[in-house]
């Protein structure tokens, strides 16, 4: 089976988007929740064999991968099938519980959509080194309008030094590996789709089908999270609303937390943006010192409750 392909963009960009888009080729199954296998796959080296193949069975149905219960123990057999002593690497177990479930749909490639993966990147290449993994970046201005209009205008904060952290690591890593990981920017795609699409399928190695760009309108900013709707097609109705979402001193203060060196080089066209100011920088100030100890609340609970995997989430994300 061919690599697997990884869409890895930071929230809010259009993730579940492309990997539906992917999911109607004939050839491809589309795992559309989020992906969280390899931030554990440390932990799991020390699990026993049988208690490995359940967890990371568990760890890909959490990410919407669909196992029947008629089919749940057969899976898990042929996870460990080619090592009866319980030895195959957890990514192996991984690799073999994904293949299966696309041969079940008679697809010859997964697609996995996994927004924390920018952090694990090299990981993935050493583990499958024919992946291909597909970084989707969105204007941060737009991005703070979608979270205002969600009501999590008080984590734009996080979002930023998020996108910064993202968007800086995927560029360096499409150059480090350009044959596994490009960078594709949200408005590029909505604008231009089918074009955009077909240079996305050249990458990946697949063909190109126009059904791809028949998904439905899902998990828009207006209304309660949702995976389904009678609206199909994709298009640029969200490129640019800041202007009308934010006010001045919300678009200055996204201004101050965001890189502007990178936002500059992404956006060119935006001509900086939102201009500096003294009551932006103030909100910025205000708006990270509460993300802060709200991020330090919730990296607490996670500590207490799985020491290792805090450590080594925070650790990734820090020194990315």
């Amino acid at each position: 089976m061919a690599g697997p392909i990884f869409i890895i963009g930071r929230q809010h960009s259009g993730n579940t988007m492309l990997a539906r888009c992917l999911g109607r080729s004939p050839d491809v199954y589309s795992a559309t929740g989020e992906g969280t296998f390899f931030e554990h796959r440390d932990h799991l080296v020390h699990e026993p064999g049988p208690r490995r193949a359940a967890a990371i069975l568990e760890r890909a149905e959490g990410s919407g991968v669909e196992v029947s219960r008629e089919t749940y123990a057969q899976v898990r057999r042929h996870m460990q099938a080619a090592g009866d002593d319980g030895a195959l690497a957890p990514e192996e177990m991984y690799a073999r519980c994904m293949d299966w479930v696309a041969e079940q749909n008679e697809a010859t490639r997964w697609v996995q959509k996994a927004t924390s993966y920018v952090f694990y990147a090299d990981d993935i290449i050493g583990c499958f080194p024919e992946a291909r993994l597909l970084f989707l970046a969105r204007n941060p201005f737009d991005l703070a309008a979608s979270m205002k209009r969600r009501g999590g205008w008080r984590a734009v904060a996080r979002m930023t030094y998020g996108w910064n952290k993202g968007v800086r690591r995927a560029r360096l890593l499409s150059q480090a590996h350009p044959k596994n990981l490009t960078v594709v920017r949200y408005e590029d795609f909505v604008r231009a789709p089918k074009e955009e699409l077909k240079a996305i399928c050249s990458f990946c190695d697949l063909p190109f089908h126009e059904e791809m760009l028949r998904i439905p309108h899902v998990n828009r900013s207006e209304s309660p999270y949702n995976q389904s709707s009678g609206e199909k097609g994709i298009n640029a109705s969200r490129v640019g609303y800041y202007d009308e979402m934010l006010t001045a001193t919300e678009a200055g203060a996204v201004r101050a937390l965001v890189a502007d060196r990178l936002v500059d080089e992404m956006y060119p066209e935006l001509n900086g943006g939102a201009p500096s100011s003294l009551p932006g920088t103030s909100y910025a100030a205000i708006l990270a010192a509460g993300a802060a100890l709200t991020t330090s609340g919730q990296h607490l609970q996670t500590l207490l409750s799985n020491p290792r995997h805090a450590f080594q989430r925070v650790k990734r994300r820090i020194f990315a």
